[in-house]
């Protein structure tokens, strides 16, 4: 669709364009085998379609001291930003520590990971964004990738 006539009928509709994810349920993330990630849950955030379609969002992630996303890929570009603790970002071979206020890009051809520190006495919170989004629950969020 033409951006001007989209712009046209799209309409900001706040029931449906604001959302606290401070509140709402906590939802356990899972592969896309169904598996659960232990230690890891989520808060549905917004999400609504862009310009030019596919939908734009944003997820409250929280992982308990100890616990891992594993090696994975999406099917777009994602933003994190930490909102509380500290953890470790894995990015094209190398771990980034990452704490609260840093914003990390990670574009969709890199397989990546996250973890939350061990010796942490809190959660590590995150706040997703993703282009395409996909919703919290959904099994097609992230594809595991194997390794040796």
């Amino acid at each position: 669709m033409d951006p001007i006539v989209n712009a046209a009928v799209r309409r900001f509709v706040s029931q449906d364009h604001i959302r606290n994810v401070l509140a709402g349920e906590w939802v356990d993330l899972v592969t896309e085998a169904g598996d659960p990630l232990p230690g890891i849950r989520g808060r549905a955030g917004v999400a609504a379609p862009a310009m030019d379609g596919p939908e734009i969002g944003a997820d409250l992630i929280e992982m308990q001291p100890g616990s891992a996303f594993p090696l994975h890929t999406h099917p777009g570009e994602h933003i994190l930003y930490v909102i509380q603790g500290a953890g470790l970002v894995h990015v094209d071979g190398l771990d980034h520590r990452v704490e609260v206020g840093d914003t990390i890009f990670i574009p969709a051809e890199y397989p990546h990971g996250v973890k939350s520190l061990p010796e942490a006495t809190e959660p590590f919170l995150l706040l997703a964004v993703g282009y395409p989004h996909k919703d919290i629950a959904a099994t097609d969020r992230m594809k595991v990738v194997e390794t040796d």
